[in-house]
């Protein structure tokens, strides 16, 4: 994707007169990453990893590692690649995506910040057994982790209304 846009840019620049030169800084409107390598899980998912792809179409992003499924959850999980974290999957297809460390929402909440920073990010959120959760559409919502860390956010998914992997 990067490479075509790469191309795009140069291909207007040596259209148009008016154009940035090459090599002055562009934005990139589908980044998932800040500098530093902080992942951005956004209403999507993170990287090029989205929920609702099948295996195929996770695999062939280059974002996914190995089976990391373990009694605790009810789907089969693959690793992250591209972030500290994991995908889980239902039936062949992403249903949950959960990172772990060095991430953020595009709210600005991000992993290691307050309950009280989550509140305040987030009004509204609910408790429920594992954690907490933001509804973001009638599909998909936030889940907020603060496993045995006291206020510090641990860990921040991205999951399907209808489905979860947690058991």
């Amino acid at each position: 994707m990067k490479l075509v846009v790469l191309a795009a840019v140069l291909l207007l620049t040596a259209c148009d007169a008016t154009a940035p030169e090459a090599g002055a800084p562009t934005a990139d409107v589908g980044a998932t990453s800040e500098a530093g390598g902080t992942a951005v899980l956004d209403s999507r998912g993170v990287g090029a990893v989205r929920l609702g792809m099948t295996s195929a179409e996770l695999e062939a992003t280059g974002e996914i590692g190995g089976d990391v499924t373990t009694p605790e959850f009810a789907c089969v999980i693959r690793e992250l690649t591209a972030a500290d974290g994991w995908v889980g999957l239902q039936d062949g297809v992403a249903v949950e995506i959960r990172v772990d460390g060095a991430a953020r929402t595009p709210e600005g909440l991000r992993i290691g910040d307050s309950r009280a920073r989550m509140h305040e990010v987030y009004p509204g959120v609910e408790q429920y057994p594992h954690g907490f959760i933001r509804p973001l559409d009638a599909e998909t919502g936030y889940k907020f982790f603060f496993e045995n860390a006291g206020d510090t956010l641990t860990g921040i998914g991205l999951v399907r209304a209808d489905r979860g992997c947690l058991t």
